[in-house]
């Protein structure tokens, strides 16, 4: 089982990505909505194996998202390919992993951030007759 690359704060130091600091205002740059919508991942790990699962973003903003699986694949800094159902415009991305952490019931939860649009590959014979 790969390691979980969790982060581990001094105990009175407040995390950087936590979303209130001692003042409970919101620290994040984007807003965040909650709500079940979906999302195609695609992770490729360090053997070159190939695993794809659709689970359910617990919340998500402009730049990323967050979502909850029982699969020990993903670690800080993987690259992923997804596709977050935002409504009629379902694109493809290439996103990063930015955080894993211990869920009970042997879940981990998964932080995303987008990094660009995947670009597909040109067809072969795209020139025009």
């Amino acid at each position: 089982m790969p390691e979980l690359d969790v982060p581990v704060s001094p105990v009175g130091a407040t995390d950087p990505q936590s979303k209130s600091g001692a003042s409970g205002a919101e620290r994040r740059r984007e807003k965040r909505f909650k709500g079940p919508r979906q999302v195609w991942i695609q992770a490729t790990d360090a053997s070159g194996a190939i695993s794809e699962e659709i689970q359910i973003m617990r919340n998500y903003s402009r730049g990323g998202f967050y979502f909850i699986t029982s699969q020990h694949c993903y670690s800080a800094g993987m690259l992923l390919h997804v596709i977050p159902s935002l409504g009629s415009l379902n694109l493809e991305f290439v996103a990063e992993v930015v955080r894993v952490e211990p869920r009970p019931m042997m879940a981990y939860g998964v932080g995303v951030r987008l990094l660009h649009v995947h670009e597909p590959a040109a067809p072969e014979n795209s020139t025009k007759a």
